[in-house]
């Protein structure tokens, strides 16, 4: 996978809620086990070239959140731990920290629900921080269809206007979004779309990834 700018890709596994898919009922807080594992098919959409395919697997769940191994999906390889908050929200993204963690989801969740937060991402091995002011929003529910199947879930759309918080981090500022459709019953999502532009609205970068295959304990 390349990445420009490496500091405000998040590209991580996050999960769901236990409900009825398609019930159009209210989505409560994912309750993933260990064990439980998702893996994702990553595609570089600027390019049009699929890249790798990695899984991820909760390794403990604690005071802290939901431990995660993100693994390759052929060979096993460890590449990086992560941590998830309970509602399966970014804490740690390898050597980035989210405080609090990043509000991709605001459960319960429903059609129509928004929410706004203002987090904090910290890479302290470069020295670097950055501001990022969330906007969700849970547009409603739609089927979709990835390489694991068809499902019925909650799209939702995350915007972050993100900024340099000290004066050496170089082109420091842009908006992310990432679109994203939840499964419930996966505890996780089943693909999510992501984009990354500058202040001036030029694209860094266009990915997405999608369920292949998964495990419920």
């Amino acid at each position: 996978m390349t990445i420009k700018r490496s500091f405000a890709v998040l590209c991580f596994i996050l999960p769901c809620a236990l409900a009825q898919a398609g019930s159009r009922e209210s989505v409560s807080s994912p309750a993933p086990a260990v064990g439980d594992s998702w893996t994702y098919q990553y595609t570089d959409v600027w390019k049009g070239v699929k890249g790798n395919t990695n899984r991820m697997e909760v390794t403990a769940v604690d005071e802290n959140g939901i431990h995660v191994d993100v693994k390759r999906a052929a060979s096993g390889a460890l590449i990086s731990t992560q941590l998830f908050s309970p509602e399966m929200n970014p804490v740690d993204r390898g050597a980035m920290h989210f405080a609090p963690s990043f509000a991709r989801y605001a459960f319960p969740l429903a059609p129509g629900k928004e929410w706004n937060s203002d987090v904090t991402g910290n890479n302290p091995k470069q020295g670097k921080n950055w501001r990022y002011q969330i906007k969700g929003k849970v547009l409603d529910w739609e089927k979709v269809k990835v390489p694991a199947g068809e499902f019925d879930a909650l799209k939702i759309v995350v915007e972050a206007t993100y900024s340099a918080q000290d004066t050496f981090t170089k082109n420091g500022s842009g908006q992310l979004t990432e679109t994203v459709w939840f499964v419930p019953e996966l505890n996780n999502f089943v693909k999510l779309d992501y984009r990354d532009t500058d202040w001036q609205g030029r694209i860094y970068n266009r990915d997405s990834w999608e369920l292949t295959s998964y495990v419920r304990k």
